[in-house]
Formats: C-alpha cells, sequence, structure tokens
C-alpha cells in the first residue's frame, strides 16, 4: 500500500509542478489522477503588460504566444489575445446644396420692351410666332409667356383673365388693352405702354407696330401682374 502511494507521488509531483502537459480534463486546477494531466492554468502578464492564460500553444489561435511566463513544458506558454481592432468608416455624406434660380420680378417696363423688340414683324392670322408672325391675342400670349404667365389664346378668352383696370388712367405698363366692336364683343387686344401707347399685332398691313391707345375706343383693360 505505502509502495503505491510513492508511485502515484512520484508520478502527480510533476502535474502539479506543471512539468507534465496536458488539457486540463476536471478543471479543478490540481492534478487529475485519471488522467495525469496538467490542470495549472494560471493567468499570466506578457512584457508589455497585456494580461493572458496560460495555455497550450495549439489552443492560442487568436493571440499572441510569450514564452517563459507559465509552468509547465515547451509547449505550455502565455497566450495574450489579439486586440479586436475596430475600424469605424466614417460615412462621407455630401450635401448637395440645391441650386435655385432666383425668380426674377415681372414689371410692366420689361413686358413692353420685350414686346417692342419684335415691331416690324409680320402678322399672321392665327400665327403663334413672335418672328415668323402672330396675330394680336397670339402675340400677347407669347410676349407674356416669356415671363412665366399664362393667359388663353383667344383675345374674347384673355379679356374674361386677370384684375379689371377701370380705364387707361388707371392704366399701367404691361396691361392688356381690349378692342370691341359695335356689339361689344372683343375683336382684338394690345400692350399697354405707358403714356396712352400701346405695341400690337395691327393687321396683315402694318404687322407688329405702336399706336396710339386711342386709336380705337378700348372697351376692357386687364391686369396680369
Amino acid at each position: 500500500m505505502r509502495l503505491r502511494y510513492i508511485n502515484l507521488l512520484i508520478i502527480c509531483l510533476p502535474a502539479v509542478l506543471g512539468a507534465i502537459n496536458g488539457k486540463c480534463s476536471s478543471g479543478n486546477g490540481v492534478c487529475d489522477p485519471k488522467n495525469v494531466k496538467c490542470c495549472n492554468k494560471p493567468k499570466c502578464v506578457a512584457p508589455n503588460g497585456q494580461v493572458g492564460s496560460c495555455k497550450f500553444v495549439s489552443s492560442c489561435k487568436n493571440g499572441k504566444v510569450y514564452a517563459n511566463l507559465c509552468p509547465g513544458g515547451n509547449d505550455f506558454k502565455c497566450c495574450v489575445p489579439n486586440k479586436k481592432t475596430t475600424t469605424t468608416v466614417k460615412k462621407s455624406t455630401t450635401i448637395k446644396k440645391k441650386t435655385t434660380t432666383p425668380v426674377k420680378k415681372v414689371t410692366g417696363t420689361k413686358i413692353v420692351n420685350y414686346a417692342k423688340k419684335f415691331i416690324g414683324n409680320p402678322y399672321v392670322w392665327g400665327g403663334n410666332s413672335l418672328t415668323k408672325g402672330c396675330d394680336c391675342s397670339g402675340f400677347t400670349q407669347q410676349i407674356y409667356k416669356h415671363f412665366g404667365i399664362t393667359i388663353n389664346r383667344v383675345a374674347a378668352d384673355q379679356a374674361k383673365q386677370g384684375t379689371k383696370v377701370a380705364n387707361l388712367k388707371s392704366a399701367k405698363a404691361g396691361d392688356l388693352v381690349f378692342y370691341c366692336d359695335n356689339s361689344k364683343k372683343v375683336t382684338h387686344v394690345a400692350i399697354y405702354e405707358g403714356n396712352n401707347r400701346i405695341v400690337h399685332a395691327a393687321n396683315s398691313k402694318d404687322g407688329i407696330k405702336e399706336s396710339n391707345a386711342n386709336y380705337k375706343t378700348p372697351c376692357k383693360i386687364k391686369r396680369f401682374i
């Protein structure tokens, strides 16, 4: 019995001292008499101050191995886990500034000056071209369209739009002046320049021209700006 105890002590003593290598099966930190394997797995401190664990080199898969810091054989060393390096990718957000084209204020003077650029161009009944030919309402519609103002195509319909102006004395540059026949039906339209003058697509003979606003008696005056 005494001899058996001595033999067991000889076998276990190296394991307790960490001289025998092997995986810890019981996890109790002492020699397992069944398989005589080292269960000593203390903490260890690497030269750079990082804390690791004493374990088998084969078990240190995601760490750096330091020798001579743990008891046991050559393959039982200090394993310091690698620090997880997290790369934070900053999303580059480019804020696109909306480019807004400033809306230029429409004035009666601008309308008149633009309309006068086409003086001398032909009158064409039903036409809509300021250069190749247009009739009276086609002329006023296209001039207003240039400034982003939408009005109807026919003079009689244009007369139903806008704000009523009492008379020529109250008229301003850019207003539309309408003329009627004896039955008070709108038959013609012109752009008021100011100073009792109008610019209009007069007729096939004169084309686009300037006239006295009272060359006929106006029946309606409308304002759109």
